[in-house]
């Protein structure tokens, strides 16, 4: 499949995943030239990725210092879920109105993939990231409204839901928790739809918290 990404596009992806990964840990600084040589790109490159990946949340630029991975606090946890909670409320609820029979048909499959995938140890923390994405994206993408999309874009549920994936262990979750959730979406209820959804988020918020504070 052709990749039709900038190159800039390319490295703040590689970049980001990194430090999601956690192969760049917090207070990390991330020197450009460094940075330009392990991902085979220009220092130029590198400088364009960087400035997005601030815009992110993930990095700090210091004019004397250079770039550095942002300390992972539960005060920024907190912040992050509360933004979360409420637009993939939203989200569901417009989703539960909006679904097409094929969506409908599609969410599950995807919702029995993730429940099946995310608690066995078949996946790598990085497909599991994945996966768990392209459930929640699929449900935004359902709402069919530009302006909320654009919101979620914007708030970059991306990177929550993917540093979720990574720093959350799924191995002891509850195995039927994304079938639940798209079950909700599939009733046609706004109301159930939203509630559902917003104690999903409140979930991972508690459980990446956990993970922060070493699982006790």
């Amino acid at each position: 499949m052709a990749d039709f990404r900038t190159e800039y596009e390319k490295i703040y992806e590689a970049i980001r995943n990194a430090i999601i990964a956690g192969q760049y840990g917090p207070g990390e600084r991330l020197p450009q030239r460094k940075l330009a040589q392990r991902f085979h790109t220009t220092t130029i490159t590198v400088r364009e990725a960087l400035r997005f990946l601030e815009q992110d949340g993930l990095i700090l630029i210091e004019p004397k210092w250079g770039a550095m991975v942002v300390e992972i606090t539960a005060e920024k946890i907190y912040g992050r879920y509360i933004v979360r909670e409420a637009l993939e409320g939203m989200a569901a609820r417009l989703a539960a109105e909006n679904a097409t029979d094929e969506e409908r048909r599609e969410l599950m499959e995807m919702a029995e993939e993730c429940d099946r995938e995310l608690v066995s140890d078949r996946m790598s923390r990085q497909e599991k990231a994945g996966l768990h994405y392209e459930l929640h994206e699929k449900i935004v993408t359902i709402t069919r409204c530009p302006e909320l999309i654009q919101s979620i874009t914007r708030n970059n549920l991306h990177t929550v839901i993917l540093s979720n994936a990574y720093h959350i262990d799924w191995l002891h979750d509850d195995p039927d928790r994304h079938r639940t959730l798209v079950q909700s979406i599939l009733s046609r209820d706004p109301d159930r739809a939203e509630r559902t959804m917003r104690a999903h988020v409140r979930d991972g918020y508690a459980m990446e918290l956990k993970a922060l504070r070493g699982g006790s």
